[in-house]
């Protein structure tokens, strides 16, 4: 029965919540808000029975063994967090930013299928382990963080020009949303720090360090920069008030996403299966794929007379 789940099931139940997002912006009627959780609920119930019939292994041998899982385990962090903030604050329009950028999560995350799997000795080391799951949940809280900022600047925009008793969008507070940055930003910086440096330790004893390797140097840069952030809001007292902790997270995903298109688009062996050499984004897989078809296809044919 759960094999015939499909990524199908849940994005079209988060799409379905979206959709009634929208609706809450015209009608004060509570059952489009009571409906949207519903439709978030089940799109998380079929999320996780999605993750344990085609992603077993993660269940199984505790370790991530592709992106597409890497991702949609993100995506399921992310809806759950979500859920979670809208039931607590169902008078809110969180949906209407949160449910956009896990739709396409999902969508950036079935791509990603096409690339090659991870190497079967990195997923069985323990510090591969921690390097992935915490690089995970840092990037959800990067992910996070930019929508509350977004928030924060909407929010700040129309308490300035007095829209607020406006009917339609409601969103938190300027002080819960200003907390919220500074969380995430903090959060998010330990998170990646021990994602770079389990990675470091990962690599330690190898013949040689990829230190060329593009999401390498990016993902020093991108931590460099939320400690930067990070040391500047908590040092800087005025950075602590006002929309300056919301540029600072909308700048960290902003990194995050060149560290991700590196990632996919530039040479990495981050993207290899083979935990070798660059595979240049996966198109040696796709290419080897391309003409594999061919030839068993050139295979099959039957001798002409």
């Amino acid at each position: 029965m759960l094999s015939g789940i499909s990524v199908i099931c849940f994005a079209a139940s988060y799409g379905v919540a979206l959709v009634l997002e929208v609706v809450r912006l015209f009608t004060r009627a509570k059952i489009s808000v009571i409906l949207s959780l519903c439709f978030t609920a089940a799109g998380i119930v079929a999320h996780t029975l999605y993750l344990l019939a085609e992603q077993g292994d993660i269940l199984g041998t505790g370790t991530v063994s592709s992106w597409h899982q890497w991702g949609m385990m993100a995506a399921w962090f992310m809806t759950s967090t979500y859920l979670l903030l809208a039931i607590s604050q169902p008078q809110n329009s969180l949906g209407l930013f949160i449910l956009p950028l896990i739709l396409v999560s999902i969508g950036a995350t079935y791509w990603s299928d096409q690339v090659a799997p991870f190497g079967t000795d990195a997923t069985k080391n323990p510090w591969s382990q921690i390097h992935g799951f915490s690089l995970m949940t840092g990037t959800v809280v990067v992910a996070l963080g930019f929508i509350t900022g977004i928030m924060y600047l909407i929010q700040s925009y129309r308490l300035k020009h007095k829209m607020l008793k406006q009917e339609g969008l409601k969103l938190p507070s300027l002080e819960w949303l200003q907390s919220s940055n500074r969380r995430t930003l903090i959060v998010s910086t330990a998170l990646i720090a021990v994602g770079l440096f389990s990675g470091i330790l990962l690599k330690l004893g190898k013949d040689s360090f990829p230190w060329t390797d593009p999401v390498v140097w990016s993902s020093g840069i991108l931590f460099l920069w939320l400690v930067a952030a990070t040391v500047f809001e908590l040092v800087y007292k005025p950075a602590r008030q006002g929309q300056k902790v919301a540029y600072l997270t909308l700048a960290n995903f902003l990194f995050l996403a060149l560290v991700l298109g590196l990632l996919f688009f530039g040479p990495s062996e981050h993207a290899s299966g083979k935990g070798g050499a660059p595979n240049e984004a996966g198109s040696v897989f796709y290419y080897d794929t391309f003409f594999q078809m061919i030839a068993d296809d050139s295979s099959n044919e039957e001798p002409s007379a």
